[in-house]
């Protein structure tokens, strides 16, 4: 394998990586009244998806394979998937409410 070959692979691979944390830390300013922890939380849920999930969803939707196309997705997925923490504050503030954590 030619060095050129592997190098691209490996920037391609944490250009992803950044692009996925972009989109996480980007993310923060829609969200509103986290606690620091949750923030942290938040970052790490959606930087992880965009890792782990965006061969799976490139591979899922057959989307073209060049390394654009990967970062837009990883970029997407960590602006989407950090959403996960609030939802879960959001539904355990619910539930106490209706007394579920009795």
């Amino acid at each position: 394998m030619p060095i050129e070959t592997a190098g691209t692979a490996i920037a391609a691979k944490y250009l992803s990586a950044f692009a996925g944390f972009v989109g996480a830390i980007l993310s923060l300013t829609f969200l509103k009244d986290l606690t620091r922890k949750q923030a942290t939380a938040a970052v790490l849920v959606g930087f992880s998806c965009s890792i782990f999930t965006t061969p799976l969803a490139i591979a899922h939707f057959a989307l073209p394979t060049d390394s654009a196309s990967e970062y837009g997705v990883a970029f997407l997925i960590g602006l989407l998937a950090m959403n996960i923490i609030p939802a879960l504050r959001q539904a355990i503030a619910l539930l106490g409410e209706r007394g579920f954590n009795k």
